[in-house]
């Protein structure tokens, strides 16, 4: 019975975690410690500041030339997570007859999970359980999975969902963008309401390859693309960065780590901030398509994780620290990035509030029992 209880310990620890410091950003916002002002520019400082110099530190640590078939495995993963997830959200809205803006929204709100909070912090947990202990090195190993994965989701996140979160005009079942575009093919940028909204401004703007780019390019990505070059110049590792006595791993270095320490327990603050007042009264999304959004996120899609994640550590093709990585980032929560770009096309912005709203008041809990499930299977 050992691994049972050990299993549920390890879960249960990392989801009183997540509770707790969801809690807490909810609390201060309440008695307004915490405002409205005070929470935007919270997510500004992650965004901007503290998300890239995890990532920057983390690639520098992780990334090595001798495991760029860990990195390419990461990459079939993820792609395979949002190809899957798509196809899973899209098979769902037709079920409920779910309009084309909904369904956009159904088919994003599966395929790209959340990995810099939930899974980030499951990883950090189980490395510092006593189940996980037989493999050396396994909070700093997947700790560097989790992220090596985010920055592959991050750019899918940026391009792939950011061309599905698109206003479409469900009267016409057209998208206002592509239609207006075909007009002199000028890009537009469209600008709207809730899909019950009545009015609808739209403003043609050409847009070119430079702009297209911007617009997927973000700090993580920036500083993402950085360190990878200088991970692998021989010897920058050891004797410029995080080595024994290199000439940066007790000052600037050591400093980017403290900050990017501070990533998991904030962004999960701002999202109590964010759950502390419900969501909107004008989020029109059904119960029953929330439903559809919580069953093919946290149960269909972990389910294929173990299956093809487990698959593959069967066949010895991946490790188990790898293989658990994969898992627990399956089973997370939908991307709070999500939020960005709903709010950049103003689009969708109340519905996916009161999908947070319900999804993260009860995401730790799946998230502990399929972490649980995933060490019985596998320790």
């Amino acid at each position: 019975m050992s691994i049972y209880r050990d299993s549920a310990i390890v879960s249960i620890d990392g989801t009183v975690i997540v509770i707790i410091m969801v809690t807490a950003g909810a609390m201060m916002t309440r008695y307004n410690i915490l405002d409205k002002h005070g929470a935007e520019s919270l997510g500004k400082l992650i965004l901007n500041l503290l998300l890239p110099a995890l990532l920057f530190t983390e690639m520098i640590k992780s990334l090595d030339i001798s495991k760029l078939d860990q990195f390419a495995i990461l990459l079939f993963f993820c792609t395979i997570h949002v190809f899957l997830g798509c196809a899973i959200g899209w098979i769902l809205s037709k079920i409920t007859k779910a309009g084309k803006n909904m369904t956009r929204l159904i088919m994003a709100c599966i395929a790209f999970q959340d990995t810099t909070a939930i899974p980030l912090i499951f990883a950090q947990v189980l490395g510092t359980g006593d189940i996980t202990k037989s493999d050396k090195n396994f909070q700093d190993d997947a700790i560097g999975f989790v992220l090596i994965y985010t920055v592959f989701i991050t750019v899918y996140k940026w391009t792939i969902s950011y061309g599905m979160l698109k206003p479409v005009l469900e009267s016409e079942n057209l998208d206002i963008n592509a239609s207006l575009a075909s007009v002199g093919n000028l890009p537009v940028i469209g600008m709207m309401g809730s899909v019950t909204s009545s009015m609808i401004q739209v403003i043609p703007v050409k847009k070119g390859w430079i702009w297209t780019i911007k617009k997927i390019m973000n700090p993580p990505i920036y500083s993402t693309i950085i360190s990878i070059p200088l991970a692998l110049i021989p010897y920058m590792k050891e004797y410029v960065f995080c080595g024994s006595g290199a000439v940066l791993t007790e000052n600037i270095f050591a400093a980017l780590v403290t900050m990017g320490a501070t990533v998991s327990p904030l962004i999960c603050i701002l999202l109590g901030s964010k759950l502390s007042k419900g969501y909107p009264e004008s989020a029109d999304i059904s119960n029953l398509h929330i439903a559809m959004i919580i069953v093919g996120k946290e149960i269909i899609m972990p389910l294929i994780g173990l299956g093809l994640a487990g698959l593959f550590y069967y066949y010895g093709i991946i490790g188990r620290v790898l293989c658990v990585s994969i898992l627990i980032i399956y089973a997370g929560p939908t991307s709070l990035q999500l939020l960005m770009i709903c709010t950049a096309h103003q689009n969708q912005v109340e519905n996916i509030s009161k999908v947070y709203m319900i999804m993260y008041a009860t995401a730790a809990l799946p998230m502990a029992a399929w972490t649980m499930g995933f060490l019985i299977i596998l320790y």
